[in-house]
C-alpha cells in the first residue's frame, strides 16, 4: 500500500482528494489500528488534511469498525 499511496500523489490533481474505506484488525489480541497508519501514510507521501471517519461496525468482533480516510492534496 505504501508504493500505490506513494505513486498516487502523483496523479492526483493539487486540490483533489482521495479516500480509502479500511477496516481495523485484530491479530493474537492485539488491535491494528489500520485507520490511522493509513493517515500517516498519506501526509508521509505529500497529502494533507488526513481524516479518519469512523462509518460503520463490522460483523466479527466488538473492537472492529470500517473507516473512511481521506485527505486531499
Amino acid at each position: 500500500m505504501w508504493c500505490h499511496i506513494r505513486d498516487v500523489v502523483n496523479v492526483i490533481s493539487v486540490g483533489g482528494a482521495v479516500h480509502y474505506i479500511v477496516g481495523n484488525s485484530t491479530f493474537y489480541n492485539t488491535l491494528v489500528p489500520v485507520e490511522r497508519l493509513f493517515a500517516e501514510m498519506l501526509i508521509e507521501a505529500g497529502f494533507k488534511d488526513a481524516r479518519i471517519k469512523r462509518i460503520r461496525k463490522r460483523n466479527s468482533k466488538k473492537e472492529l469498525y470500517e473507516f473512511d480516510v481521506t485527505a486531499t492534496k
